[in-house]
């Protein structure tokens, strides 16, 4: 595969996060005109194109390259079909090889007959399955929509959300590709100071200290286009190089985060040792109704609380009222949580406005607060400011 050789790719948003994701990718790859659809974007552009989404996208679980789109009505002609196109582009030696069906209003249905027919066809096309564990995992994906299968193949490896710094959590754990669209949705700025009151693993203030440090997501990760023939390993280091050199060094304020737990906090301050971050971050062990944040211009408390239904904590509605008054005693500072309930929101103050998203399964609200009547309105004045989200995260 030549590093010029055009092809689609698809980027798969977390549920709810379309939107999200596709404002994201038209910042960074604008020439290959991200397009949303339903589950995600798909893009067109070259090997540099897959590169770069890859090594910056804080959003995407996974980036997956088409291979081609065929109709088929009989397995034997999905297979013959599927065994003509060019897997070699991919597969340079032999392979522990996934197959990922789906397939609707079709005629070939059965997803694990599909799968059995797609690893037929691989090895019809001179592909080497073996079991053998320190082999190249290869990810087929097929999904089948009115006898029309688009056949893909996973460029990422292991779920982009895995960034490698979260070895624990604290209980509740929030997705590493979640935390990014909490900051981008709650409106959060690079002049802002943030705080996390109920940190957990530290997820969201790690996730904000690469933001603003302008560190890649993928900068010391292994992708699994790494083990294809056509890998451009050159193009490849140039692309780490330049990330490299635009990391910035030190933040302008501080993120403060905290918990009431000892053992929470140690191992929020072990995760941000792994992602290079813990210089960046003001660590405390305190509870919210103690909690003391210094006066700021602008700033922005952002928290994932417990919801009642993951964890069993008491006094739930004291907790978040506990939130609302921590907002008004810290001059400059916005209050943003995500939720299940609308009512626990409530309990902090008088909502503003409001996303649904997904959360390990959950249906859960980002719910901005402002502390008064008089400061919602105030909030709708600026309301399409507050809406766009900053190109800079």
């Amino acid at each position: 595969m030549r590093s010029s050789t055009q092809f689609e790719l698809f980027a798969i948003a977390p549920p709810s996060l379309e939107q999200c994701l596709h404002q994201e990718l038209s910042t960074l790859v604008p020439a290959a005109s991200p397009t949303l659809v339903p589950g995600g974007v798909t893009l067109r552009g070259d090997l540099c194109t897959l590169y770069r989404v890859s090594l910056w996208t804080r959003l995407a679980t996974r980036v997956l390259l088409r291979v081609g789109s065929i109709v088929a009505v009989h397995f034997e002609e999905l297979r013959r079909k599927t065994a003509a196109l060019r897997w070699s582009y991919f597969v340079k030696q032999p392979v522990r090889l996934k197959v990922s069906a789906t397939a609707h209003r079709c005629r070939l249905i059965h997803t694990g007959a599909l799968a059995e027919r797609v690893e037929g066809a691989l090895q019809d096309a001179g592909i080497v399955i073996t079991h053998d564990e320190s082999a190249p995992l290869f990810h087929v994906l097929i999904r089948g929509e009115s006898d029309r299968f688009t056949l893909s193949v996973d460029s990422s490896g292991e779920l982009l959300h895995r960034r490698g710094y979260r070895q624990q959590d604290g209980g509740a754990p929030l997705r590493e590709t979640l935390a990014p669209a909490l900051l981008r949705l709650s409106g959060f700025q690079p002049n802002q100071t943030l705080c996390d009151p109920m940190c957990g693993s530290a997820t969201l203030a790690i996730e904000a200290a690469h933001i603003l440090l302008g560190r890649a997501p993928g900068l010391y990760r292994r992708f699994a286009f790494f083990d294809w023939p056509g890998h451009d390993a050159t193009l490849w280091q140039k692309l780490l190089d330049e990330a490299k050199s635009q990391e910035q060094t030190a933040l302008p304020r501080p993120i403060f985060a905290s918990d009431r737990d000892p053992e929470v906090i140690a191992l929020a301050r072990r995760n941000a040792e792994r992602a290079g971050v813990l210089q960046h971050l003001e660590l405390h062990c305190v509870e919210v109704q103690k909690l003391k944040l210094p006066s700021v211009e602008s700033g922005l408390i952002l928290c994932n609380p417990p919801y009642g239904k993951r964890l069993k904590e008491p006094r739930l509605v004291g907790l978040y009222r506990a939130l609302g008054m921590l907002q008004r005693r810290s001059a400059g500072f916005r209050l943003a949580v995500l939720t299940t309930q609308r009512q626990l929101a409530q309990a902090a103050g008088v909502i503003s406005d409001e996303y649904w998203l997904r959360n390990g399964g959950l249906r859960v609200g980002l719910f901005s607060i402002t502390t008064s009547q008089r400061d919602k309105l105030s909030r709708d004045a600026s309301h399409d400011r507050a809406h766009s989200l900053p190109e800079s995260l």
